[in-house]
């Protein structure tokens, strides 16, 4: 039998916020009956964010309330702060993931925040997420530092300590700025994984020059089973300039089953997926950006 790993689909998130143009709920209603068909399990459907600064994410009470209810369909949503939790479970969410930052200035470009602000914010939700009893998934932003900045691997134990001291239902690795290779994958891992014990760890890997197949396939040779991505590779933080996209969720899947093991997502339907997406937005995806280039090189 072989190994599952699971896929978070988080583009109704991270591909929407990113664009300028605000969409029908309806848009983002239909591409979600595409993800769910793919047998996808795992769904981040929104961000509970103040509408000033994500207008597009405006619509978030009426997304999940207009979701249908599936069984072993899992809905989750975005949070940054305390405001963000009341709205979130107030509307009915049960699986939340917020995260603080390693690198100390995008912590306060994202949130305002600086590092004592960031992690006493980060302990009151902890604490919401015990008395509700909201499975809160904890990230830690810019894991892998960002351009230009090294990690400091003595400050990633100290904050990784404090986000297992508040007992997550899982941990989050986010490559943020897109600069995580094998090698700092597996050096970054190694410290991490004695401290979060038996806490499940997810990957939230981003586009980089073509090679985040290799940092996914080294995470999964460490022990990594599980990872965000988003259909058709949108998204990226809206706070970096020239910010990579996601891992397309098409093409994650496909790895998984060429290496052996189980992702549960039909391949043809998160392509379809993707190309309706990309109607949505007016774009043409990755996979068939990959099919012409391929058409190309077979013409020459």
């Amino acid at each position: 039998m072989k190994e599952n790993i699971i896929i978070n689909e988080v583009g109704l998130r991270e591909c929407f916020q990113n664009l300028k143009k605000l969409y029908r709920i309806e848009d983002k209603l239909h591409l979600l009956d595409y993800l769910i068909l793919s047998g996808l399990k795992h769904i981040q459907l929104c961000s509970f964010v103040s509408p000033k600064i994500l207008p597009q994410m405006a619509d978030a009470e009426d997304l999940y309330s207009s979701a249908p209810d599936i069984d072993n369909v899992k809905y989750s949503a975005f949070i940054l702060n305390v405001k963000g939790f009341h709205r979130a479970v107030n509307c009915g969410f049960k699986r939340l993931e917020t995260s603080i930052s390693l690198d100390d200035d995008y912590e306060f470009i994202n949130t305002g925040k600086n590092e004592r602000s960031a992690l006493n914010e980060l302990k009151k939700i902890s604490d919401l997420a015990n008395k509700f009893n909201i499975q809160l998934r904890i990230g830690l932003q810019c894991a892998w530092g960002r351009k230009n900045k090294k990690i400091n691997y003595q400050i990633l134990s100290d904050k990784i300590d404090k986000i297992v001291a508040m007992n997550p239902y899982k941990i989050c690795l986010a490559d943020t700025a897109g600069v995580a290779r094998p090698e700092t994958i597996n050096e970054c891992l190694r410290i991490v994984y004695p401290l979060i014990k038996n806490i499940p760890l997810v990957m939230h890997f981003h586009q980089t020059n073509e090679r985040w197949q290799d940092n996914v396939i080294t995470a999964i040779k460490i022990g990594v089973r599980e990872f965000d991505s988003a259909v058709s590779g949108k998204g990226g933080s809206p706070f970096l300039i020239k910010s990579k996209g996601n891992i397309p969720t098409e093409e994650l899947v496909k790895l998984i089953d060429e290496r052996g093991f189980y992702s549960g997502v039909d391949l043809s339907i998160i392509d379809k997926s993707a190309l309706k997406l990309n109607r949505i937005v007016n774009k043409i995806p990755t996979s068939t950006i990959n099919l012409f280039n391929q058409m190309k090189e077979s013409l020459k």
